[in-house]
């Protein structure tokens, strides 16, 4: 119905084209309350053409400019937004601040030894010298901890990446002798001593 609904709105227009004006028209002869609202949407569409076209007037502009007066007083009144990003930007440029400045200035915990570290185990970590070993892949924990304390010495760091491992030795070890002993296993690949 919608189809004919568009039909009847342009004819009534004088812009339905010619061949289905005609077909329209046959229509509206067959039937005659279609013909009817035809002829009514006609007559409607003549009747608001014939209506002069005219502008609120006095009065109604004096209603419109009462309308907005009172729109505009009942308006809330927006107060402007603080901006609170300023101080958490001060403050997050505060504590980058005070973070470079602990990171390259003095280091007060410093005791002035080249590594400050400490083993899990409580103790201090040998003084003596030290030896970088890799062992096989396919070495067991027993196998590393046999040829560390063959040598009397602690594991003071790695194993890294490579592989390597850094051994600490007594003060009074010599290290020709710990290499020598530390190579003679068959799963230890490389000793390096400094």
């Amino acid at each position: 119905m919608k189809d004919i609904d568009e039909q009847l709105n342009l004819w009534a227009n004088g812009r339905l084209p010619e061949a289905e004006r005609h077909a329209l028209e046959q229509k509206m002869a067959d039937d005659p309350a279609l013909a009817r609202e035809a002829e009514f949407l006609k007559a409607l569409r003549s009747t608001v053409q014939s209506e002069p076209a005219t502008g609120p007037g006095e009065l109604g502009l004096a209603r419109l400019q009462k309308a907005i007066r009172a729109e505009q007083e009942e308006a809330p009144v927006v107060l402007p937004r603080r901006n609170f990003w300023r101080p958490v930007a001060i403050a997050a440029s505060l504590i980058v601040g005070i973070q470079a400045a602990l990171l390259l200035g003095p280091e007060p915990w410093d005791d002035g030894s080249a590594v400050d570290m400490m083993p899990a185990s409580g103790e201090e970590a040998p003084r003596g010298p030290r030896v970088q070993m890799v062992f096989d892949p396919a070495a067991t924990m027993a196998d590393v901890q046999t040829a560390v304390l063959s040598v009397n010495g602690s594991i003071v760091s790695g194993p890294s990446a490579l592989g390597i491992i850094q051994l600490g030795l007594p003060e009074e070890a010599s290290i020709e002798e710990a290499v020598d002993t530390l190579r003679a296993y068959d799963f230890v690949d490389e000793v390096i001593a400094p």
